[in-house]
């Protein structure tokens, strides 16, 4: 589980309301530059990620990852073996 970036506040203030297509586009570019995303749990199977690595996801699992609404922000599910690269 990954804490999901947040967008910059000079980003989201700007008074422009967006439709969902765009929004959704929008968050699409963004991915592309998420690329130390931190890790904020694990499962009791994964035993080379640790809680507060950086890592790497594949563009294309971060798409699809399931987002998950927690007190501590804003969550994202991705699989194990979508991790390319650990920063430790």
């Amino acid at each position: 589980m990954l804490d999901k970036p947040q967008k910059k506040e000079k980003e989201s203030n700007l008074g422009i309301i967006l439709t969902e297509e765009i929004e959704k586009e929008q968050e699409k570019e963004l991915m592309k530059q998420w690329t130390h995303l931190n890790v904020f749990a694990v499962g009791t199977e994964v035993e080379d990620i640790k809680v507060g690595d950086k890592v790497y996801v594949r563009t294309q699992a971060l798409h699809n990852a399931e987002i998950i609404e927690m007190d501590s922000g804003i969550k994202m599910l991705v699989l194990v073996h979508d991790v390319i690269m650990i920063w430790k």
